[in-house]
């Protein structure tokens, strides 16, 4: 019999992008409107440690590197496809066959995805981003910054994005695959960045026999690339075809450098609509507790210096649930099979593939697509099976007969929750200045474990969305606010900051009643770094608002937002509702805005200087992200600051030369240790005179 191997088709004219850590291989595109964050990846193996973040808008860029991983909590994730009796196209028939995508290819990459023997691929056809609107246009200081992660997102909304004003959603991402058996896969991700329902995402998924199918060919191998590739197998049926979704999740990708918890995620079945009579089992992951650690570490608290880098906070809130919400009980019958997935197992990361460990495709059929195979449920993974640390949670959906042409429907949710940023900002500071033992690890445990709650909250209200009876409403639709301003501009002018907007929110319709409900715009404001508290800092109708409440040397971030009056949300009558925060976003940048300050000049007064914050307490966040730092403000152009302590003791000099009126000081002194609390004088020399002062210092 001969053997049918796969070559890497067209799609790997793509670049294949490397960084110090794995990124992704192919182009990406991302539902971030949410605070569930998502990527779309083109070659159907999606994520690659980025993927599903949550709480969204927490980034950060560890190593040094390009590669947003803040909060992200799934390592890669795919499918397999697998069917009986199929007829290849050189008219053998085969017993099992299976194809599929989830980081199958062999690590080398070179010269790109090595081909391998007994395995298949799922090959990319088309993606796509639809929007309601054109993406906003954010300009910071006259510079029109990047939105949604970079260059990839800019050249997808320039290229590959459609604007279709009758969405069902505000974005929706269109991906379409093929399985070597000649099925199509047609993924619609849609999210949303209304408040009740931003923490999901539904994928509504359908798998047609159109019998086309790519990169087949026989021994001996065509030479790479080839457009014969792409062929049609018309008019056969797929027997016995199952479908599995496989998640390896990584709370948090961050927190494994940054904390105790490498390799400590927690996969399990749960099945949350038991008391309502259906058995549908859900794909449950979630932070663990690292054994090989002698501290407790739920949540991933910080091990680093944290104060100094900035993450004295839990790095990895979010549990994270996945599975069907609707499976058709066949081709011929779309009424739910509340049975599926018929097939449930967690296993090692990659044991399952063809790849790296030898299969034959019967070995994979069998261990995935054997009815009533179920992992036990409501227990931790690693209770059942201690030796698997990378846990790859696969649920399969199946037997299907399909008949040329046929298709199956499944929607399927990506729900998430957790503790709130505050929370883990509150209990990251406890663990460390409890140097990670005693009570406070206890204590962490029990309020980290009230994020289950919290995402089976999510799940119910993606539960609602798809298959509730809304009135008529259709599948996937949900009350919307105003839409986001088409332009957002932040600019410093001289001690001030001028924000100003366009107007299109307040002529827009509702998209479901067609009535006008705009009701005003809120302008939201953090100090320090993009991912801090924000708090509001104007309520009104207007479309310019002048900051006077900043200081220089500080950096404000901004996001707006319109909203309505509430009289047209059907879900929730008078409740108003906020368009998304990250369409007029200042945050997509990394630096912020900062309000100039004129030195004090001849006609100043040396009086006016003053030290911020004061008191400083090493608990604050006056400077979230820049921990152990002062500022003095209200300087001459040049003079020299001598710090010393209260008994008079010289601790540091600081030479202001740079013409401003601020000067920073990271609170160490000449021998580069941190001081200690006190307080402390501080003297200004200048051309101007002399001045002095002091300060307070709490650790």
């Amino acid at each position: 019999m001969k053997k049918l191997l796969i070559y890497i088709s067209v799609f790997m004219l793509l670049i294949v992008a490397f960084n110090e850590i794995a990124q992704a291989n192919t182009g990406r595109h991302y539902m971030r409107i949410g605070r569930l964050w998502v990527i779309a990846e083109y070659d159907g193996a999606e994520g690659w440690g980025g993927e599903y973040a949550w709480p969204g808008g927490r980034v950060r860029f560890p190593n040094g590197g390009i590669q947003e991983l803040w909060g992200a909590n799934v390592r890669k994730l795919g499918t397999t496809a697998g069917c009986r009796n199929w007829t290849g196209p050189n008219g053998t028939l085969y017993g099992y066959w299976t194809s599929g995508m989830y980081r199958t290819y062999d690590y080398d990459y070179l010269p790109y995805w090595t081909p391998q023997t007994n395995q298949t691929a799922l090959f990319p056809v088309t993606q796509k981003v639809y929007q309601r609107w054109a993406q906003p246009v954010v300009t910071v200081n006259g510079v029109k910054i990047i939105l949604d992660s970079g260059e990839d997102f800019i050249n997808v909304h320039e290229g590959n994005t459609e604007i279709d004003p009758n969405l069902i959603t505000e974005r929706a991402i269109q991906s379409v695959w093929r399985y070597t058996m000649g099925v199509e896969y047609e993924r619609w991700m849609y999210g949303y960045s209304t408040p009740k329902h931003q923490d999901y995402v539904l994928n509504d998924i359908t798998l047609t026999n159109n019998g086309k199918m790519y990169g087949l060919t026989e021994d001996p191998p065509l030479v790479w690339p080839n457009p014969d590739w792409s062929q049609i197998i018309e008019n056969q049926k797929v027997e016995g075809f199952w479908w599995a979704q496989v998640e390896n999740p990584w709370n948090s990708h961050l927190g494994r450098d940054k904390s105790f918890g490498a390799n400590d995620a927690v996969g399990e079945y749960i099945q949350p609509f038991a008391d309502e009579g259906n058995d549908r089992r859900f794909y449950l992951f979630y932070d663990g507790d690292n054994k090989d650690s002698p501290e407790k570490d739920w949540g991933d608290p910080s091990n680093t210096a944290a104060a100094n880098e900035g993450f004295t906070e839990l790095l990895s809130p979010a549990w994270i649930i996945m599975g069907a919400l609707h499976v058709d009980q066949s081709a011929t019958n779309k009424v739910d099979d509340p049975s599926q997935p018929r097939s449930t197992t967690i296993k090692q990361e990659r044991d399952y593939d063809l790849g790296k460990i030898p299969k034959t495709m019967q070995d994979q059929y069998e261990a995935l697509f054997t009815e009533g195979n179920h992992w036990p449920l409501n227990t931790p993974h690693n209770e059942i099976d201690p030796l698997i640390n990378l846990p790859s949670g696969y649920r399969s959906y199946g037997p299907f007969d399909l008949e040329f042409g046929q298709s199956i429907n499944l929607v399927q949710v990506v729900a998430s929750g957790g503790i709130n940023v505050k929370l883990t900002q509150e209990y990251g500071k406890k663990a460390f200045d409890a140097d990670y033992n005693g009570p406070i690890m206890d204590e962490i445990e029990t309020i980290f474990k009230t994020g289950r709650d919290s995402v089976l909250k999510t799940l119910k209200e993606a539960n609602w969305n798809v298959n509730a009876d809304k009135g008529g409403r259709s599948r996937f639709d949900v009350p919307d606010a105003p839409r986001p301003p088409a332009n957002f501009d932040v600019t410093a002018r001289g001690p001030k900051i001028k924000i100003t907007w366009s107007d299109e929110s307040r002529t827009d319709k509702d998209f479901d009643t067609g009535v006008e409900d705009f009701a005003g715009y809120r302008l939201y404001r953090a100090i320090g770094a993009r991912d801090s508290v924000y708090h509001v800092v104007y309520d009104g109708i207007d479309n310019e608002y002048i900051d006077e409440d900043v200081s220089g040397g500080f950096q404000y971030f901004y996001y707006l937002i319109a909203y309505d009056d509430g009289t047209q949300n059907w879900e929730d009558p008078g409740v108003s509702l906020e368009s998304g925060r990250w369409y007029c976003w200042t945050g997509w940048a990394p630096e912020g805005v900062s309000p100039a300050v004129a030195p004090i000049t001849s006609a100043g007064n040396l009086e006016d200087i003053r030290v911020v914050p004061n008191p400083y307490s090493a608990a604050g966040f006056t400077f979230p992200g820049e921990a152990d730092k002062i500022l003095f403000t209200g300087l001459p152009a040049t003079c020299t600051i001598t710090i010393y302590t209260s008994a008079g003791d010289y601790v540091h000099k600081i030479e202001h030369t740079d013409g401003s009126g601020n000067e920073s000081w990271d609170l160490r002194t000449d021998y580069n240790q941190y001081i200690v609390s006190d307080v402390y004088i501080y003297k200004i020399d200048s051309d101007l005179g002399s001045y002095v002062d002091k300060f307070i210092i709490i650790r």
